[in-house]
């Protein structure tokens, strides 16, 4: 006798699982059906639970037969066109044939599925929030709804929203990766409005990166965790950070062109931002990292070039250079956005120009060696090997700092003299202007210069 009857043809009842089924589950499921439906002896249900298994445990086949594994005759032609129109690009057509299925069949949440992407990718939020929100609500317990609509809360800027669906998601499954992506982007997002979360932002970070350790599909996703991980833990613990980097690597070695395209948006959140001269130590996981990614933007190439700069610069002491050489370069390859910058270079020169007869062999050898470094001051190091009058340059450099010295102090107490907006208004005489020769304005008929201009 066939156990199976016509009204039961849906794949995972079948296997008496759910539509949210795991891998696991539905493996489980299968076996635990075999061992009770041998094939010699229930050939036809065997059958139908090999096709069901077949089926279900290929993510593809799996998500094809998900979108399209029951309609009713009616419908069939429909969708299948109306899918047709979305490859196409041709998504007002679609969306189209979607809302006629669903005003005779609104049941069909696969449609609903499908037209609620339709509209997410031709931009229309607001419209796809509203069918996400519909199929959260008739089933509260699917993770991948609450995932998609957060998606869509995420696009429209409602960065609240967008965290509070991927934390229903994960609490649903917390093994998913684009759950944990879509809470750390929206919490990144969030940080712009209030920075105290940073420290929440870590601690999510690190949840992410335990609850996903054993998952094994789209792993790609996990470079964009790793790098929130680098940013968040702080690059002082050389040897965590350095981990971060080498698993990121891993990832995209492994993870063809998605873990390229997720190792592009990391590298450039990592250079953009850390300051250089902290990423230092760092620069030869970045460089092997870089070397994976093709088509670098000019702007993160330059990036890249400041940390391997920084590189060389700490690298310089090991080398015999004097430490000042070291410290000077840690300003010029900064920003020098502070006055106080502005006046230990001038304290390094006064000392490198005091004590020529010892730096001007480790100038000349710098600019052999490293010629990047020495062009970063090179005006300035041109000019101290070839004076034959260091004292006039000391003078000058002695001048130029207590100058800049009065200056900052002078700000410090908030007597700086802001500059004027406008022009200064111009004084004009109330009478003509008078020579020292010409007669006096006052009627002695003696000459401006020998009465009153006396």
């Amino acid at each position: 006798m066939f156990l199976f009857d016509e009204a039961k043809k849906n794949h995972y009842e079948v296997l008496g699982i759910a539509n949210t089924a795991t891998e696991a589950e539905i493996k489980g499921a299968y076996f635990k059906l075999v061992r009770k439906y041998q094939p010699d002896r229930f050939p036809e249900e065997f059958k139908e639970i090999r096709a069901a298994y077949e089926t279900l445990r290929d993510g593809q086949k799996r998500a094809e037969y998900d979108a399209i594994g029951h309609l009713p005759d009616s419908v069939a032609p429909l969708f299948h066109e109306a899918r047709r129109f979305d490859r196409l690009g041709r998504r007002d057509k679609a969306k189209e044939l979607y809302q006629i299925i669903l005003k005779s069949h609104p049941e069909l949440d696969h449609v609903r599925e499908e037209y609620a992407f339709s509209l997410s990718a031709d931009d229309k939020t607001g419209k796809a929030s509203e069918a996400w929100e519909e199929l959260c609500r008739r089933h509260p317990d699917n993770p991948r709804y609450a995932r998609e609509l957060g998606h869509c809360y995420f696009d429209r800027g409602w960065h609240k929203k967008a965290q509070a669906e991927a934390r229903r998601s994960l609490a649903l499954d917390r093994s998913s990766i684009e759950s944990w992506f879509l809470l750390i982007s929206s919490m990144v997002e969030g940080l712009k409005n209030s920075p105290s979360m940073w420290d929440e932002l870590g601690a999510s970070t690190n949840e992410a990166l335990e609850a996903v350790k054993e998952v094994k599909t789209n792993e790609w996703e996990k470079i964009y965790l790793h790098a929130h991980a680098f940013l968040t833990g702080g690059i002082e613990n050389i040897d965590k950070a350095g981990k971060h980097l080498r698993e990121i690597i891993r990832l995209i070695r492994e993870g063809g062109r998605e873990g390229r395209n997720k190792g592009h948006l990391a590298l450039r959140e990592i250079l953009t931002l850390v300051p250089a001269n902290s990423l230092a130590a760092l620069y030869p996981d970045l460089k092997e990292m870089a070397d994976l990614l093709p088509d670098l933007p000019g702007l993160i190439r330059g990036k890249l070039d400041a940390v391997r700069l920084a590189f060389d610069i700490e690298g310089l002491v090991k080398k015999k250079y004097h430490e000042i050489f070291r410290d000077l370069f840690r300003i010029l390859n900064s920003d020098m956005e502070e006055d106080e910058d502005e006046l230990e270079v001038i304290a390094i020169e006064y000392h490198l120009l005091e004590d020529k007869k010892t730096f001007d062999p480790q100038l000349r050898r710098l600019k052999e060696e490293y010629p990047e470094l020495y062009a970063l001051h090179g005006s300035f190091f041109n000019t101290a090997l070839r004076t034959r009058d260091p004292e006039k340059m000391l003078y000058q450099r002695m001048k130029k700092y207590k100058k800049s010295a009065r200056k900052n102090a002078a700000y410090d107490d908030g007597e700086e003299e802001e500059p004027d907006s406008a022009p200064p208004e111009t004084v004009r005489r109330s009478q003509p202007k008078v020579g020292r020769n010409d007669p006096c304005p006052c009627g002695s008929g003696r000459k401006y210069k020998h009465c009153c201009g006396a």
